[in-house]
């Protein structure tokens, strides 16, 4: 029977006092927001406007934000842009890397460090904006996917993936009349899917939660997707005069905090549906393309 001397008994408290405090500072924002959205007016203004625990919790403010039309169009702009988005980056950068893996490649070289230099360097707001508008895409929801289509970080896992497999694995696959898209498709995809759901879980979060693209290139507020438009709903000078004024106007029953927190949940909710699915992904893939094997 193993005993821990004293020293190792304090470092193990020592750790889990820290795990857990980690893990309330991670989870108490997130109870605050669903307790503020559950939470009546008449509560709200008699616990000073804090509560974590509702007494008398009211599903009020999400029955009128899932009644509005805006709602319900800025959640399908940001699914789209949520699916094909990330499938797109994924496509191209699976695609990038295996070519990039080819130490046949002409000029392989030049191409990793225009690749390596956009990981290291930003063209900047303004000339990316000017780009932008001389393609013609002020605009477009094509402005929102365009722009972070490639993945270079994940471009460059990918490649080292396939660097390091076997030799001997694509040269049977050869050996057996196999064509480049074939062990593309039944070789390299099927070994790199854990990497692959791993970047897609990244892109995916990525573009359900950006909003300053949308608001750099959009200008029709039905285009909005729901991140912007829930920004537009959380800075109160911005709400004031447009559609969503009606949905935030507070009434007797719920504050117009309880209405904001509620829209909070609200965006949140589809990417913590999707994250279980992919979880079992998430490690594994982050570092099975830096180790050999």
């Amino acid at each position: 029977m193993h005993y821990k001397s004293a020293s190792e008994r304090t470092y193990q408290i020592v750790i889990h006092l820290i795990v857990i405090s980690v893990a309330i500072s991670a989870v108490f924002p997130l109870l605050y927001v669903i307790g503020m959205s559950l939470t009546t007016k008449a509560e709200m203004i008699a616990r000073n406007y804090f509560v974590i625990i509702p007494l008398e919790p009211t599903l009020e403010a999400y029955k009128r934000l899932l009644a509005s039309p805006v709602i319900w169009n800025a959640f399908v702009v940001s699914t789209g842009r949520a699916v094909v988005g990330p499938l797109l980056t994924l496509l191209l950068t699976t695609i990038g890397a295996y070519v990039l893996a080819q130490r046949t490649l002409p000029g392989r070289g030049i191409f990793l460090f225009f690749i390596l230099a956009t990981i290291l360097f930003n063209g900047g707001l303004i000339p990316t904006y000017l780009v932008i508008k001389n393609l013609g895409l002020i605009d477009s929801y094509w402005s929102l996917i365009l722009p972070i289509m490639v993945d270079s970080f994940g471009l460059l896992v990918i490649k080292i993936f396939i660097e390091n497999l076997p030799d001997g694995l694509t040269e049977s696959a050869k050996i057996d009349g196999a064509g480049e898209w074939s062990m593309l498709l039944r070789i390299i995809i099927p070994l790199a899917a854990p990497a692959l759901a791993a970047i897609g879980l990244f892109n995916l979060v990525a573009h359900w939660n950006s909003w300053f693209d949308a608001l750099l290139y959009l200008n029709d507020k039905q285009m909005y997707p729901l991140q912007m438009v829930l920004k537009n709903m959380l800075t109160i000078d911005s709400v004031s005069g447009d559609s969503m004024n009606a949905v935030l106007k507070s009434s007797q029953s719920i504050s117009t905090e309880t209405l904001k927190m509620a829209a909070v949940v609200i965006g949140i909710i589809p990417v913590l549906c999707v994250y279980p699915f992919l979880q079992k992904h998430f490690v594994k893939g982050m570092y099975m393309g830096s180790v050999k094997g």
